[in-house]
């Protein structure tokens, strides 16, 4: 009788472990390990739930003078602030929507479903300036402002089509706003460059 509990019993374990196992490897493979936010297959995931439903937004952020900050401060500073953006941008994330950290200095905020651009732009613009309020790394008063591209397609358009988009406006933003302090020397990245004229609609 002991033998016919027990491998019920020892069943539900390994199977209770099972699930935990798989639910922690998935928080893994969606996550940003050093600043906790979603990554790139987290975005992935988020904007397939939103292929058929109108129209959808994405926000892309790229942090200004993040480059200065490094060569000031150090790399392991530089992190921490990278840190610190992510929770505020988490802060400041609706239900519905998803914060991921692309890269570097790189984040993007899938907006969902959006009812119209009006309303898409008033999440942008939320959004830069929850960025532009000051934020406190190691006993450091700073403000991290970030650059920030909008774009809203049809629902089923390629989520690398959207982030393009909203990629062009955003570094047309972050050359409008330049100040002298900028980056010197050659350009290392696309949107280190002068901008084009974006023909998107």
């Amino acid at each position: 009788m002991f033998a016919e509990l027990t491998l019920p019993l020892a069943t539900a374990g390994w199977a209770a472990i099972a699930t935990a196992t798989a639910a922690t490897l998935h928080r893994r493979l969606h996550t940003d390990e050093m600043t906790g936010l979603g990554n790139r297959a987290a975005l992935r995931r988020h904007a397939r739930r939103y292929r058929r439903c109108g129209l959808v937004g994405a926000l892309l952020i790229d942090l200004d003078q993040f480059k200065a900050i490094n060569d000031t401060h150090g790399h392991d500073f530089g992190n921490d602030v990278l840190t610190a953006v992510a929770a505020r941008l988490a802060e400041n994330t609706a239900p519905g929507e998803r914060a991921v950290r692309l890269h570097g200095d790189e984040f993007a905020l899938h907006l969902g479903r959006v009812a119209h651009h009006a309303v898409a732009q008033h999440r942008a613009d939320q959004i830069a300036q929850a960025l532009a309020e000051p934020l406190h790394v190691r006993g450091r008063r700073l403000t991290a402002l970030g650059s920030v591209g909008l774009a809203v397609a049809e629902a089923g358009a390629p989520l690398g089509e959207l982030l393009g988009a909203a990629d062009r406006r955003m570094y047309r933003a972050k050359h409008a706003r330049r100040t002298p302090v900028a980056l010197s020397g050659r350009p290392r990245r696309v949107r280190d460059l002068p901008p084009q004229p974006d023909h998107a609609a």
